[in-house]
């Protein structure tokens, strides 16, 4: 066996190009980390997870799933919630019940496992991990209800299933032997949850008013939070088994509320210590699994799995969404993606052999059961979300979608040539007025501060994957492309030129902040507008036989017109100038800022 040092440096490798395969090829980064685990453990040997970390593992995994979940929850704001309250209350909170139910008669019934076993697995199978529903989201580009309710329901109802496992093996535990009567496991163990939750909200409020009044300096304010998150899970854990999970989810919410001024930061944070999180467990987990006993699955194993997907969701939600105004469609789209995750896996390692200990035979059958569930459903749903959601209507088309900063008359002009073209464009502005003519052109128009939180809950931001800050002020327009980078990555978000090259290093924005440089000749505002008023206009021309690269770089030369970009085929939107016509296809499309011929110069 290889030297732990370079054990890890294998995990380090195969979890983050697991993340970047899954992120090229637009498919879930988890189907990458299951086949890494598969092939570096059992099949090859590069790692030993039980041989590297010892005693030490299943405490590194409790406590590393603890803040993944913590990190989902923080992006749980109750403002999200408006358009579909009542959907994500019943799928929460009547979809959990009726689902570990279902899920508990499926897997007696046809898995063949004993009650005991059974309802443990039952209550573990209802979570939806948010591990992969959140990148799932993100590639499937669904609107904001149906993002809003699978986003919801995968992040509270992971650790809600985790403790339903939990008291069922607890309760079968401790009840089979007489120690302890039903009363009176259930009273205490309904004052200990309520102690975690009022413990857990306790704490946030108390966080929050220590990270917004200062007591934390800001670069301290990520790694005291990930301290205090810790101990939270471990007291919690204390309390209650697993319970750490609630307690843990409960203060992200809750500090996801109250106005944290760091949140963002934090957000960005634990986004980035989540993602390693996530790579090295799923490798880890997958690496000590001996492929024969998945193997070793037999036709109720496979009868019970194909009910979870076929008959137990389908049927959760359409129970779960009566008296919701969840659509015809929504409801089936819902009803089919339900991916597990990491949770899933990580709890039915740690209940698995506790119920052996505990004299259920069967309970061995809990880990390869729960393997295989993952790797189906998120192999099958990862692959299937997006083309389903397209044929119900429910995800915004593939094409490339341009939010612009700033309605000026040129701005307008240049929304209306990229809606022609079948380009996605929708203009913002902080002033009403400045929006009317945007609104009488048909173009969808929002109005607010594009900063403002307030912004990500009422935008629906998933149609659209880059930015043009486009005002008059360029430190805005910085502030306004780094607010949007870390959306839609740092190379979409465009700026209009503040022409800083000839200006002192103390004048100028830091080029970390600001976004890229909109259009090559780098033209600010006042050019653009100014070249308006003189009869100049947006215009765009499709590549074909008759197209004249040469005449349009020679206009350029003349200083009769600007390349802004290219829309290339699919819809994509590109601003960078092609050099030449060999750098284009038949049907791309050129997008210029031209002098009209019958324009008139002014000043």
């Amino acid at each position: 066996m290889y030297d732990p040092l370079i054990q890890i440096g294998f995990i380090a490798f195969l979890g983050i190009a697991a993340q970047w395969l899954g992120w090229r090829m637009k498919v879930p980064a988890i189907v990458f980390l299951l086949l890494s685990g598969f092939i570096a453990g059992p099949m090859l040997g590069l790692i030993d997870p039980q041989g590297l970390l010892g005693d030490f593992l299943q405490p590194a995994i409790s406590v590393a799933v603890g803040i993944i979940l913590f990190e989902g929850s923080l992006t749980l704001n109750f403002k999200e919630v408006k358009q579909a309250r009542s959907a994500i209350r019943h799928i929460v909170i009547v979809g959990a019940p009726v689902g570990w139910v279902l899920t508990s008669l499926a897997a007696h019934y046809l898995g063949g496992l004993s009650w005991p076993v059974a309802i443990t697995f039952g209550g573990l199978l209802i979570v939806t991990g948010p591990t992969v529903i959140m990148p799932l989201l993100k590639q499937a580009r669904l609107n904001d209800r149906a993002g809003s309710v699978l986003k919801w329901e995968g992040i509270i109802n992971d650790p809600i299933g985790a403790i339903f496992a939990v008291l069922a093996y607890e309760f079968f535990h401790l009840t089979q032997g007489g120690n302890i009567t039903s009363a009176t496991f259930f009273a205490q163990t309904g004052g200990l949850l309520l102690i975690v939750s009022l413990v857990s909200v306790l704490m946030g409020v108390i966080l929050a008013k220590i990270l917004n009044k200062g007591y934390v300096p800001e670069y301290m304010k990520s790694a005291f939070l990930t301290s205090m998150v810790i101990i939270l899970f471990i007291g919690c854990n204390t309390l209650l088994h697993e319970s750490g999970l609630i307690g843990v989810t409960i203060l992200g919410v809750t500090l996801a509320n109250l106005g944290v001024t760091s949140i963002d930061e934090l957000k960005r944070f634990k986004e980035t210590i989540t993602i390693m999180l996530v790579s090295g467990l799923f490798i880890l987990l997958t690496a000590q699994i001996d492929p024969a006993i998945l193997m070793a699955i037999d036709w109720r194993g496979y009868a019970f799995i194909a009910s979870i997907l076929f008959i137990v969701r389908p049927l959760t939600v359409m129970l779960s969404s009566i008296g919701t105004t969840l659509s015809r469609n929504e409801i089936i789209l819902t009803s089919w993606i339900a991916p597990r995750g990491i949770v899933c896996a990580a709890v039915a390692g740690i209940m698995g052999p506790l119920l052996v200990e505990a004299g259920y035979e069967d309970g061995a059958q809990l880990l390869p059961l729960a393997f295989a569930i993952v790797l189906v459903t998120v192999i099958v749903h990862g692959l299937t979300a997006k083309p389903l959601a397209k044929r119900l209507g429910l995800a915004h088309p593939e094409s490339d979608g341009l939010i612009i900063v700033g309605a000026t008359d040129w701005s307008l002009q240049f929304a209306e040539i990229l809606k022609k073209e079948g380009i996605a464009v929708m203009i913002s502005d902080r002033t009403w007025h400045a929006l009317k003519p945007v609104r009488m052109a048909n173009i969808p128009a929002y109005y607010g501060e594009a900063m403002s939180e307030e912004t990500e809950f009422n935008l629906e931001i998933a149609q659209y994957n880059k930015l043009l800050a486009a005002t008059d002020n360029p430190a805005y327009n910085a502030l306004v492309c780094s607010r949007f980078a870390h959306e839609f990555g740092r190379e979409r978000v465009f700026q209009i030129s503040d022409r800083e090259e000839e200006e002192h290093e103390r004048q100028q924005i830091s080029e970390t902040m600001k976004g890229r440089v909109f259009t090559a000749d780098h033209m600010d505002f006042w050019e653009f507008s100014r070249l308006y008023r003189q009869g100049w206009r947006f215009k765009s021309t499709l590549v074909n036989e008759d197209f004249n690269m040469d005449e349009i770089i020679g206009q350029k030369k003349k200083g009769n017109l600007h390349i802004v970009g290219v829309i290339k085929t699919g819809k994509k939107l590109n601003f960078k100038e092609p050099e030449t016509k060999d750098s284009l296809k038949n049907e791309d499309i050129v997008l210029i800022f031209e002098k009209n011929e019958n324009s008139e110069a002014s000043a």
